[in-house]
């Protein structure tokens, strides 16, 4: 009887460790891939965040792209990224979202990465902005020069020519 029990225990081990026994799909899988979403890694997930609130802000891939950098990576540490906010076409909407919504755009990221197992597995430091020349392009400037001149005055504080240069704060 005692020989019955321990060759059923040990087939039973047998089917459960054997390495062609098929083991159903757990509901709480943590493998990366095996959860259905796309490749890519930690840059990818980056991209695809960020990418997501700037189209909830109605910013265009045509206008603002998103480039996602590993900038430190040491050993027995977590990989640290930034996020680079590259603004290639002139979309008055876009660009000015983005312009003057940069800070609150960092913090609404940083909120999402502490929220997700990305903040377990890497640091984010921040979104970064750069201007393609396109931008650079007469109709562009003409365009947001006016715009700041609207929102800020012709003047700088003081009554200043805005071209008198920038006083230095000691």
């Amino acid at each position: 009887m005692q020989d019955k029990k321990k060759n059923g225990v040990v087939a039973l081990l047998r089917r459960i460790f054997s390495p062609k026994s098929k083991q159903p799909a757990s509901e709480h899988q943590t493998d990366y891939q095996a959860l259905g979403h796309a490749s890519g890694g930690l840059e990818a997930e980056y991209q695809r965040l960020v990418e997501h609130h700037l189209r909830r802000w109605g910013v265009g891939e045509h206008c603002a792209q998103v480039e996602i950098q590993q900038i430190e990576q040491r050993k027995g540490r977590r990989e640290v990224f930034v996020a680079t906010i590259v603004l290639s076409a002139w979309d008055r909407n876009g660009v000015l979202r983005v312009l003057l919504g940069l800070p609150m755009l960092d913090k609404k990221v940083r909120e999402a990465v502490s929220a997700l197992w990305l903040a377990d597995v890497s640091a984010f430091q921040g979104v970064l902005l750069k201007v393609t020349p396109a931008l650079q392009e007469a109709p562009a400037t003409t365009e947001l020069r006016h715009l700041l001149v609207s929102l800020t005055g012709s003047r700088a504080p003081g009554g200043r020519r805005s071209g008198d240069g920038v006083p230095l704060v000691h």
